[in-house]
């Protein structure tokens, strides 16, 4: 063990001690790893995300009382959602029983009659020009601000506000906060989009640390002979190799640590589709912060001894395979096959309500499959480049390197091959989702339509609330709606609608209306709905109101002749099937109102009608939600999950540029280690621009290869995971071809970031010799 320790520290100070050419090299091969690691430990931060998101939702749930009668004072709780422009805002009225009811988490007290506590992020928006207009529905004295316990996220728009007028129901009280965590199932599309995300960003990004720990090999083997001459075994140079790479890991761990660090300062301020993440938040799980820690020396170590098992050290320099063996095709055709195999096994498993899908083959089908990329590029690229013949000078350098080792140049692409193919597969699943609902039919909306429901269904709350929107200025007319429970049986209930003629009329196109009219609605497109023989003229029911032991009996009625209507196909009607009654057809009836809606029709063109009509109804709090038809509008569905599509897409040219930063290293590498050659063609007349050119092909042929390879697998796998989602299989011939762009000019890029690297290599000192 001491000799191991003692050629690692060897190792260690041969990788430092040779002056600045040592040091640029450790700090290149650093900066590689370091940006993979960073990366790593921030994909290893999201277990620990979600955790603490859930931990803290499971702390924000009440546990009611139920039908146990509570031993101390409790919270009655009324929860309400509003939105502003966009944005959801969400919250509780409270009022509690006495001094010992359980506290909202996150507010330091139970705010009291007329009293609020606001998230930072609301209290920020109504302290700004922007939510002026959303001030009229906080009226409240504000007495503190949400903590983090309270909220999910720092942009949570959230409060906590006192009503004295909360209802006290019993069995709804909050006796205290902290109740279980609730399962989230994800929709089969997004659970498949995650896992393949997470395979194909974070494949690269291992095999970009694997190729950073290989920089500099020939100036470590000019090393490792010299250790030779001087008497050092075969075993111990290994071992000394080995110290080389464990340094420039460790170099690159605590550049990587220190990268995360950085970044997570600024967590708070990134909001990606609508979520964010507190600083506290964003810490690696252990387990996996501890295995990046051990994974990437071992991988440093592992790439070294497999780097060195073509060379050949011996005391008198490294001599290297001049012929090496020449690559076989069918062990390299083994992950492509058994990743298809997993998959077409899992064909299905996530369709319609099915979601039986196994995790670890999925994600190994994906894994393997995207594995066959850089396992492959080795042999396509050796024969590829293995028949090109002729050409112009610069050509025929390029050609010639990458056939003398072409599998450097292979294994640098392939790192962008895989993102390539993960980012076609990606953006494939999401154009077969977009498809499927940019070819439905497009609903019918009405944006001079706004409905307003209520919680507190009272006679004198639905006239206060009319009254409200009446007097605003954005509305045009108020018709309320009211549902009527009519009991015919034991266990037998229909409801009904009841409204004057005007208020029907918005439901249903009536041929003729008088006040004592009823008329029944349905479907001649679908079987009568059970319970309907029931209700035919001359039954006789009990108008009603709740249920079991809450249940309130009202007078009895006999239903009369009614005209039968065809329910309306325009979606945003809503009319449900049913009776619809006019009040002088419950004359002189004490009829049992179960709830109220208001049907309010507004101007679309003046601005901010919805906030205005939310404002008018402020001062019913928690008693009143509004629906607005003109926000949901199919072209809004589309161009959210178009903005989800340029997420990924922004995700996956982000991947890229990581996968270039490892071409550019390497590239900057290679250079530098041939700075001799390439001094002696420039002082041999060949042109600076023909070397240019050649470090051009150089990069853009194997880059070329890798994208036939890439666009092949990527198109394969979008086929396997639809047939996964039984989704139409659709491939997204538009974000292949910005991808193909992106490493085009990502290869134009690097090259044009080496000339100066290449300048100084082909000067005249690039012919000295030590």
């Amino acid at each position: 063990m001491k000799r191991w320790l003692s050629d690692l520290a060897l190792g260690v100070r041969l990788a430092i001690g040779g002056g600045r050419t040592s040091w640029v090299r450790l700090a290149l091969t650093g900066a590689g790893i370091g940006v993979g690691v960073a990366v790593l430990l921030t994909a290893s931060s999201v277990p620990t995300m979600l955790s603490a998101r859930a931990e803290r939702t499971a702390a924000q749930n009440g546990v009611l009382a139920g039908d146990t009668t509570p031993s101390s004072d409790v919270l009655y709780v009324e929860r309400w959602v509003t939105d502003f422009r966009g944005q959801v805002i969400s919250g509780d009225y409270v009022r509690a029983s006495g001094p010992e009811a359980p506290v909202p988490p996150g507010a330091s007290r139970v705010p009291g009659d007329g009293e609020i506590v606001l998230s930072p992020a609301l209290a920020s928006l109504l302290d700004s020009p922007q939510g002026e207009l959303l001030r009229e529905r906080f009226p409240q004295q504000r007495v503190g601000v949400i903590t983090q316990q309270g909220l999910n996220a720092p942009h949570d728009l959230r409060f906590v506000a006192g009503d004295a007028s909360v209802d006290e129901d019993a069995k709804q009280a909050v006796v205290s906060y902290g109740g279980a965590a609730k399962e989230r199932t994800l929709d089969p599309v997004l659970s498949l989009l995650i896992m393949v995300g997470v395979v194909a960003l974070l494949f690269p990004v291992l095999v970009f640390v694997g190729i950073s720990t290989r920089l500099a090999a020939t100036e470590r083997d000019r090393r490792l002979a010299a250790l030779r001459l001087v008497g050092a075994g075969a075993q111990r140079v290994r071992r000394i190799a080995a110290g080389e790479s464990l340094l420039g890991a460790v170099t690159g761990l605590v550049v990587g640590a220190a990268l995360f660090l950085t970044a997570r300062q600024f967590v708070e301020r990134i909001k990606l589709m609508g979520i964010s993440v507190f600083v506290g938040d964003a810490t690696p799980s252990l387990p996996l912060a501890v295995l990046i820690a051990v994974l990437v020396p071992v991988m440093a170590v592992v790439t070294s001894i497999i780097a060195m098992r073509r060379t050949v050290v011996e005391p008198l320099g490294v001599v290297r395979r001049s012929k090496p063996v020449r690559r076989v095709l069918w062990w390299r055709t083994v992950p492509v096959l058994v990743g298809a195999v997993a998959l077409v096994s899992q064909s299905g498993a996530l369709g319609g309500t099915r979601n039986d899908a196994s995790v670890p083959i999925v994600v190994g089908g994906i894994l393997s499959a995207l594995l066959s990329i850089p396992v492959l590029l080795p042999w396509v690229v050796e024969r590829a480049v293995g028949r090109l013949r002729g050409g112009a000078p610069s050509w025929q350098l390029a050609i010639r390197r990458l056939q003398l080792e072409s599998g450097t140049a292979a294994r640098v692409v392939g790192g962008v091959a895989v993102v390539l193919a993960g980012g076609i597969a990606l953006q494939s699943v999401l154009a077969s989702a977009e498809t499927r609902i940019v070819d439905r039919p497009a609903a019918q909306t009405d944006p001079s339509r706004i409905m307003v429901s209520l919680n507190d269904a009272t006679s004198e709350a639905t006239e206060q609330a009319v009254g409200l929107l009446e007097r605003s200025g954005a509305v045009d007319r108020v018709h309320p709606l009211w549902s009527v429970q009519l009991k015919s049986g034991e266990d037998d209930y229909h409801y009904a609608t009841l409204a004057d003629c005007d208020g029907l009329k918005t439901q249903v196109g009536l041929p003729a209306c008088r006040d004592g009219d009823v008329f029944y609605v349905h479907d001649p497109n679908s079987p009568p709905e059970p319970g309907q023989e029931d209700i035919r003229p001359g039954t006789e029911v009990i108008l009603s109101e709740g249920y079991r032991e809450q249940e309130r009996l009202g007078p009895r009625w006999t239903v009369p002749d009614y005209t039968e209507i065809a329910r309306p196909r325009n979606p945003w009607q809503f009319a449900s099937e049913g009776l619809m009654i006019t009040p002088g057809a419950l004359a002189n009836l004490d009829v049992p109102r179960r709830n109220a809606t208001i049907l309010v029709q507004v101007d679309p063109s003046h601005p901010d009608v919805a906030e205005h009509v939310r404002n008018a109804v402020a001062p019913l709090t928690w008693r009143t939600y509004l629906y607005y038809y003109g926000e949901t509008d199919v072209s809004e569905r589309i161009a959210q999950f178009e903005s989800i599509r340029q997420g990924l897409l922004a995700g996956s040219l982000l991947t890229l540029l990581l996968a270039g930063a490892s071409l550019l290293v390497l590239a900057l590498e290679q250079v530098r280690e041939r700075r001799r050659p390439l001094a002696v063609l420039a002082a041999s007349g060949v042109p600076r621009g023909a070397l240019s050119r050649s470090l051009l092909w150089q990069n853009a042929v194997p880059l070329l290869l890798a994208l036939v390879v890439a666009i092949a697998i990527g198109s394969g796998l979008a086929v396997l995971l639809l047939r996964i989602i039984a989704q139409p299989i659709v491939l997204d011939w538009p974000g292949m071809a910005v991808l193909s762009a992106a490493a085009a000019l990502l290869v134009v890029a690097v090259t044009a970031l080496t000339l100066p690297s290449l300048r100084r290599a082909t000067g005249a000192l690039g012919l000295r010799s030590e």
